[in-house]
């Protein structure tokens, strides 16, 4: 895990790989991604709602404190359930939920990121993103690796993304297009675009830690 692997793969190959591992699964994917916008979502929505009467101070506190407790967790559980995904594993949606198993380190480790791109941020935009792409990574490693702890997953992230991070910056471009014709449909197409997307990184992120062996390149300048 230590080894930095640099990920030449084509973007257009990583987004095959995604479709590939979908094929026959859009529904499941559908399923576990319509869970996780339900709990991230709708609660804040009704929060905001609840709370209206009571002021901005009260409406924002209330939805602020709910997303940061259950950010981390569901991001981790929505990752395990993507690798399933990915891997062929036997999955089922309720696996975006399992992230609460791991509540303390997966809340940490979010608000340890959190903490280090605002930071970063603070410094210009640039570094701020920069930032974020170096610990992108990091609930992936952890879903792999239950028992590490939250600064060992930070490091491991920052290894594998050295040389990477314009890959991954590429790749997420990449289905710009995509998500501009969600946005047409009233939004309703992410519930298909961001399981694509997510595997699709989770190609990267197994290519990227060595696991995945790269498939026949092809020349297409990276997209």
């Amino acid at each position: 895990m230590e080894q930095n692997f640099i990920v030449y793969e084509s973007c257009r190959n990583l987004r095959a790989l995604g479709r590939n591992a979908l094929a026959g699964i859009w529904k499941l994917a559908f399923m576990g991604t319509l869970i996780y916008f339900a709990i991230t979502t709708i609660p804040v929505l009704l929060l905001d709602s609840l709370f209206f009467e009571k002021g901005e101070s009260a409406q924002s506190g209330i939805a602020t404190i709910y997303s940061l407790l259950i950010s981390g967790p569901m991001i981790l559980g929505y990752a395990m359930f993507c690798i399933s995904l990915f891997r062929k594993r036997e999955t089922s949606p309720a696996e975006v939920l399992y992230g609460f198993e791991r509540f303390v380190k997966s809340f940490g480790l979010y608000i340890v990121i959190s903490l280090f791109i605002f930071l970063w941020a603070l410094l210009l935009i640039i570094p701020g993103i920069i930032a974020a792409y170096r610990y992108s990574m990091s609930f992936y490693i952890l879903a792999d690796n239950p028992d590490m702890g939250i600064m060992e997953a930070l490091n491991r992230s920052k290894i594998m993304m050295r040389g990477n991070k314009w890959k991954l910056f590429c790749l997420n471009l990449s289905f710009i297009g995509w998500a501009i014709l969600c946005v047409l449909s009233f939004g309703v197409g992410f519930l298909w675009l961001i399981p694509y997307v997510e595997v699709s990184i989770i190609a990267f992120y197994d290519i990227a830690n060595g696991s995945l062996r790269p498939v026949k390149p092809q020349t297409d300048n990276g997209y």
